[in-house]
């Protein structure tokens, strides 16, 4: 739009401040709230943040300790560069409207380690190979009575799950209705800024829920997540209540983020993973694109799991996959495949927590991909029972923060898509934030969650 036809906009929605909307690595949600003079003055750039707004913990400590060629010597100014396309009115604040932003230098050039800018290269790479992406996202969260100042006051214990009966179950309508009311709200901010979803439920855990979000593009299907979380939250701290993405907040299943996605032709939009002259229905391509994931899936547990409390799921029998495998149908793999028909054939990738960041999770996906194309990979034997409860084997997943961001540096294949100084860059945040597990109050051999944890993650995840 001209800014003329931005300034129609804000007069016909009577929009007069402007909240811009980011991730940093580790997914909070950051930005400013502008006036919308300020907002179109500041256009075509976008406005100014700190360096540290992008490189800092999840707790705002800055990343002092590492460093990236594109980060500014004194710790500058970077820029929120605003993607008009995803302007919206709040729907429920009248004034209130939204805008998904871009890292990018004084020059406009977008940053490396900007998580969605990340994600628009990865998408390149594959329309590059003729290939379009469908994408979904699942959100698992758990929703509590208490408010978030009552949750911090007790000290994050003794919390009040939403349930007839006090007793976890699955796709329970009892507890569905408790927390319609909540949901009903959720729904319809959703609606007002035009995120389509397909369902919701209870799930496994005690007060846990799942929101399933309708497949479109990945950037588009990543900026729904971080909006999603938000209107999640706000309608949270408005109904006095709490959420939390945190994946592990008790003993309990823990919170995942299940993500599907398809290829299809861009010419023809035909499928690409489906094949009906194949017995199983798998494509070549899909084939090789798998083998990718597979080949890169310890490297890649690094982006999928960002945060010490995503490893405590890694549980035998747990709903989390263990293991580097792959299986029809099969829900105790990391890869699920859907090859029954033309219309559904896809992939689902059952590793990542709750709390990753949707537009570094997405990414290392397709970058496993593309390497599959890129190289000559075996594609492992279809595994065809629970894989739960198997033996130690060169199979497992890293189930650490540290053993993760090892195999990530050691993954080339990663490195030589993603870029190495990116890869190299967020793996020493990992080591940072495994460093700041175990030496600031945490006790990683309890089986109990930490205070440390919660403070750290139950809120700001």
């Amino acid at each position: 739009m001209t800014i003329d036809e931005l300034t129609e906009w804000f007069d016909r929605h009577h929009v007069d401040i402007i909240r811009t909307h980011a991730t940093s690595l580790d997914g909070p949600g950051i930005g400013k709230y502008l006036h919308r003079d300020k907002f179109l003055s500041s256009l075509p750039r976008g406005h100014a943040v700190t360096d540290m707004a992008l490189t800092m913990d999840i707790t705002g400590t800055p990343h002092m300790t590492s460093w990236h060629h594109q980060r500014e010597a004194n710790l500058g100014d970077i820029y929120l560069r605003p993607d008009i396309a995803t302007l919206v009115s709040d729907g429920t604040d009248k004034q209130l409207g939204h805008c998904i932003c871009d890292f990018t230098n004084d020059k406009g050039e977008a940053l490396e380690l900007c998580p969605r800018s990340t994600l628009k290269k990865m998408v390149s790479m594959v329309e590059d190979q003729g290939y379009g992406i469908k994408t979904a996202f699942e959100l698992e969260f758990f929703l509590f009575k208490e408010s978030f100042e009552e949750v911090k006051r007790g000290k994050y214990k003794r919390l009040s799950p939403i349930s007839a009966g006090g007793h976890p179950g699955i796709y329970n309508l009892r507890n569905s209705y408790l927390v319609s009311p909540y949901m009903v709200e959720v729904i319809k901010r959703l609606e007002w800024k035009g995120i389509a979803w397909e369902a919701w439920n209870d799930e496994a855990g005690l007060s846990q829920l799942e929101l399933n979000l309708t497949p479109t593009d990945p950037v588009s299907a990543a900026d729904n997540v971080v909006r999603a979380k938000q209107i999640l939250y706000e309608v949270a701290v408005d109904m006095e209540m709490s959420i939390t993405f945190m994946p592990k907040p008790s003993i309990s299943f823990g919170s995942g983020m299940h993500i599907h996605h398809s290829l299809h032709h861009k010419d023809s939009k035909e499928p690409a993973f489906f094949d009906d002259k194949d017995a199983n229905n798998r494509s070549k391509l899909m084939v090789k694109w798998m083998s990718g994931i597979l080949k890169t899936m310890p490297g890649a547990v690094s982006y999928l799991c960002p945060s010490a409390n995503s490893f405590r799921r890694f549980k035998q029998y747990a709903a989390v996959p263990m293991t580097v495998t792959w299986g029809e149908e099969n829900k105790s793999t990391a890869l699920r495949t859907i090859s029954q028909s033309k219309g559904l054939a896809r992939i689902e990738h059952r590793v990542g927590a709750s709390d990753l960041n949707p537009y570094l999770g997405m990414s290392v996906i397709l970058a496993g991909g593309l390497a599959g194309l890129k190289n000559d990979f075996e594609l492992p034997q279809e595994f065809t029972q629970l894989a739960w409860g198997l033996k130690t084997s060169d199979l497992d997943l890293p189930t650490s923060l540290s053993l993760a961001a090892k195999n990530l540096k050691q993954d080339r294949f990663l490195k030589d898509i993603m870029g190495e100084t990116t890869v190299e860059y967020w793996a020493k945040t990992r080591e940072a934030e495994w460093l700041a597990f175990h030496t600031e109050g945490a006790d990683a051999l309890s089986e109990s969650i930490s205070a440390w944890e919660y403070e750290r993650y139950f809120e700001q995840v």
